[in-house]
């Protein structure tokens, strides 16, 4: 019988573009065998779908954060969902919702540190939802009233919770627990492609039916979380609050997951600092098809190009590449760099508007969009990443394959999937950049050098990076979780 994976996604496959879709679409295909059903958390209800999913994957459920009226599931039949509402009584609710609630909230909070009772608080959340009404019992004034209650203890007395703040994180606390109101899917292995929300299902399945659990990072969750608040414009107090919630949950999930696969060694690192075992991590790489990504040189332009594949958003370093590029102009004007990659944040994309108009680099800046990078990555001398942060990006593997030289920053696993294949710049440092750019553009001897770089990169990632490679890995590491279940399942 074929083994059945639940993959869970958060803001990813098959709904939004990116690596980490790419990954999913990439092992879920070459999987044929294996049959899975997607658990996918996306922002909004109204979130097309943007893969088309092979024959394998057995169902897809959506599980929208925000955008409906209310928290929880949205039954199809209102039958059901009026016999729950009738089920949530005061009663009920202070004698079986209450003990939970709070137990999970000390969890969160870190007051009580243990995974072990946070997660049992979520089961028990999650079987009491089974026949009771989720939005009832979050805005029931037990729930606000115990919610007021912990939090307020818990912020220092010098920043004291304001009512503005408790309400923006109470309303984040109901989205994010929603998903304990969703039903999860019987199968041999559960498979989170993130180790935040998207891994509570993993806990649940361990927990009722000691489904192995396993966890695949590209980038690190909290490390990124933490750039992320850094940059909002929320309460102080109301980011200390997200981040708290999060970091309880990735620990949860470390804590249950029977292996957890890393990138590489930068993952590896962060993962232990937020305390992975180093005994449950297993390194699996990422890998591309060397079918699909060839050098095909007779699509180069004669003039100078520089190709950048990323979504346009603040950890993609988008603005650091633009302030780079007018660098690189004052000494190649006719310089042309290709962005092509989803406008994910128009706020951002505004700023990176702004340096075009700044720098007059409306000649030397071209935007668009590509779902075959295969075809667009060969009209250019070569690939910039100028990325904040990174896990082990596809773009990089796929410009290799292409007989692409690479620059990229030197964050995440970049170093070493490049090794001295590539050129490394500093993160976040426009003249940094440039001048690595400018080596393999205008230096001496700079076509050797980008001929050079070409063959040898292309030479390692068809080494080391390969989508047969990594596929494997996974279908081995599929097989000894069930077989390993198998033999320590009471029936067996």
């Amino acid at each position: 019988m074929a083994t059945s994976v639940l993959m869970t996604t958060e803001g990813t496959y098959p709904y939004i573009r990116g690596g980490v879709s790419v990954w999913c679409d990439h092992l879920v295909k070459r999987l044929p065998d294996v049959t899975y059903h997607i658990f996918a958390i996306v922002p909004s209800p109204k979130q097309p779908m943007c893969f088309q999913l092979p024959a394998n994957v057995a169902s897809c459920r959506p599980f929208p954060l925000w955008g409906t009226a209310l928290p929880g599931v949205q039954e199809a039949r209102f039958s059901k969902t009026y016999r729950r509402i009738l089920n949530t009584t005061s009663d009920v609710l202070e004698r079986e919702f209450l003990p939970a609630f709070a137990q999970v909230l000390r969890g969160l909070l870190g007051t009580d540190d243990s995974s072990e009772r946070l997660a049992s608080g979520l089961l028990a959340l999650h079987e009491f939802f089974d026949s009771h009404d989720y939005a009832k019992a979050m805005q029931s004034p037990l729930a606000w009233s115990e919610f007021l209650k912990q939090t307020t203890a818990w912020y220092p007395s010098e920043t004291p919770l304001t009512m503005e703040e408790a309400t923006i994180s109470m309303r984040w606390l109901a989205r994010y627990l929603a998903i304990l109101a969703v039903p999860v899917q019987p199968v041999d292995v559960v498979h989170a492609s993130m180790a935040g929300l998207a891994g509570v299902p993993g806990v649940l399945a361990k927990l009722r039916r000691g489904t192995p659990f396993l966890i695949t990072e590209h980038g690190i969750f909290l490390r990124e979380l933490y750039l992320f608040l850094s940059r909002t414009d929320y309460p102080l107090n109301c980011r200390h609050f997200l981040f708290s919630l999060n970091r309880a949950i990735v620990r949860m999930n470390y804590a249950f997951a029977d292996q957890v696969t890393t990138l590489g060694d930068f993952n590896k690192m962060w993962q232990l600092r937020f305390g992975a075992e180093p005994r449950k991590i297993t390194t699996v790489p990422n890998g591309v098809d060397p079918s699909v990504f060839q050098p095909r040189p007779e699509l180069r332009p004669a003039r100078p190009t520089v190709v950048t594949l990323a979504r346009v958003f603040p950890l993609k370093g988008i603005t650091v590449l633009l302030r780079a590029a007018a660098i690189v102009r004052q000494q190649m004007p006719d310089v042309n760099f290709r962005i092509l990659g989803e406008k994910a944040d128009e706020a951002y994309f505004a700023q990176c508007m702004a340096i075009v108009r700044e720098h007059n680099l409306e000649n030397n800046i071209e935007w668009g969009e590509t779902s075959k990078p295969a075809e667009e990555l060969p009209k250019a001398h070569l690939f910039c990443l100028p990325s904040i942060s990174e896990g082990m990006p596809f773009s990089i593997l796929e410009a290799m394959l292409c007989g692409l030289p690479v620059v990229a920053t030197d964050v995440g696993n970049v170093a070493s999937v490049l090794g001295d294949k590539g050129i490394l710049a500093r993160p976040n440092d426009p003249e940094d950049l440039a001048r690595a750019l400018l080596e393999l553009l205008a230096g001496p001897h700079a076509a050797e050098r980008r001929d050079y770089l070409a063959q040898t990169g292309r030479e390692r990632a068809l080494a080391d990076y390969t989508i047969n490679t990594f596929t494997g890995m996974f279908r081995q590491i599929y097989e000894e979780l069930v077989e390993c279940h198998a033999e320590t399942s009471p029936i067996a």
